[in-house]
């Protein structure tokens, strides 16, 4: 539906960009493809599940792109890109593929260098289609005419790791720094404890989403897995198996939970407008790396742990986007989260653009910008993932390498 919308709007389609398999994972490469690098340094992950779409924005291949978030896929690696990733509010881009029409896990949202051109990339793909019964009407410039809003009367909240999540200290100290330099430009900027100021116990969190992501891949996977599970990465598998360990009394517990999370978290918006927050809890890892075996210390659960920073927004099902921010302590893109109030997209938009006019001003605050003379020169290791050759029809003489049947061991 959003590709034919943007189609219909104008858009010319130019093709598709890496991804990790079926998209299950925070590192954009795949056993086919091989590795997405970062548009700062071709040796660091781009993030995922849109990785190739971000470095594509990033490097001016593309002006926009397309994407879905579940667990952070538009917005972490967006983050890592210094580009903007949105991930709207359920149900305000019809999605067709999603089987399980009735959850609000997976979305589908745009991609841009700036919050305008993501904005007119909503603007064409918003709106209400019977393929997805969350989708709902909207007015017809909901999302087309941005409305300006004066930073110096934004109140926003601010917190490292919404009480749970665990955060390197670097991206820490990182993301203090910008917020005392937000602070100096909004009306407010407080800290939160959400389990001290909302008595709300995040640490269910983890779980909670363990159990309603899981739901998809037992639903989409289930045939394949059942028939031979080696046909399935191993993070497919990781989600499956976990899924099919699940009884209904554990889902109806994840249900009840994202509820719970979802109406104390939202009691903050009658005091704040914004809330602010790191996307990713670690600077980009070289991509030869999986997932991080530890954040700060704690040993990852899976695969998808360190991405509690915005699967713990997924299940709020708050609109939110990644801001670009400047640069970490590493030289690498830092991205800013920007949540916003149930169902509160345009404001979202509305406020995630004046702050970026007013972080342009500021050499620490300001997008920044890959120096692509240095992706000039190929780097031979971001073919050691690729063990199939593409199909014939995309192969021009000689110029692709022959497969490598081997994948690194995740470190």
């Amino acid at each position: 539906a959003a590709v034919a919308r943007l189609r219909a709007a104008g858009a010319i389609v130019i093709g598709k960009t890496n991804v990790p398999e079926w998209g299950a994972g925070a590192n954009s490469r795949n056993p086919v493809w091989g590795a997405t690098g970062n548009a700062f340094d071709p040796m660091r992950n781009a993030g995922g599940s849109s990785g190739g779409s971000a470095v594509a924005l990033a490097c001016d291949m593309v002006p926009l792109a397309t994407g879905s978030d579940t667990g952070g896929s538009l917005r972490i690696p967006a983050a890592l890109a210094g580009v903007v990733g949105v991930r709207p509010s359920p149900g305000v881009v019809p999605a067709e593929r999603r089987e399980l029409g009735w959850s609000p896990l997976s979305v589908v949202g745009p991609m841009g260098r700036t919050v305008a051109d993501a904005r007119l990339q909503l603007s064409a793909i918003a709106g209400p289609d019977a393929v997805d019964p969350l989708s709902y009407p909207l007015p017809a410039d909901a999302f087309h005419t941005g409305r300006p809003v004066d930073p110096g009367r934004l109140r926003i909240a601010y917190t490292a790791d919404f009480g749970v999540c665990p955060v390197d200290p670097d991206i820490r100290a990182v993301f203090a720094e910008r917020v005392s330099r937000i602070a100096a430009l909004v009306g407010r900027c407080d800290p939160i404890d959400l389990s001290a100021d909302m008595a709300v116990d995040m640490t269910a969190a983890d779980r909670c989403f363990d159990v309603l992501r899981a739901l998809s891949f037992v639903t989409g996977f289930g045939d394949v897995y059942r028939r031979d599970p080696d046909l399935l990465g191993p993070n497919v598998r990781d989600n499956y198996e976990i899924g099919a360990g699940l009884s209904l009394a554990d889902v109806g517990w994840a249900h009840r939970e994202q509820t719970r999370i979802f109406r104390r978290f939202n009691e903050l918006f009658a005091d704040y407008d914004l809330v602010l927050a790191p996307v990713t809890p670690v600077s980009p890892f070289p991509w030869t790396t999986l997932y991080p075996a530890a954040v700060d210390g704690v040993p990852a659960r899976n695969y998808y742990h360190w991405l509690g920073l915005t699967y713990l927004v997924t299940l709020t099902t708050n609109p939110a986007l990644s801001l670009p921010c400047g640069m970490d302590r590493h030289g690498l893109p830092f991205g800013l989260q920007v949540i916003a109030g149930h169902r509160q997209d345009a404001f979202l938009l509305d406020a995630a653009e004046s702050l970026e006019a007013v972080f342009r001003g500021d050499p620490v605050l300001r997008r920044p910008i890959p120096d692509v003379r240095r992706l000039i020169d190929p780097v031979p290791a971001l073919r050691d993932l690729v063990t199939a050759a593409p199909p014939p029809a995309l192969v021009r003489d000689d110029s692709v390498p022959p497969p490598v049947d081997r994948e690194p061991a995740p470190s």
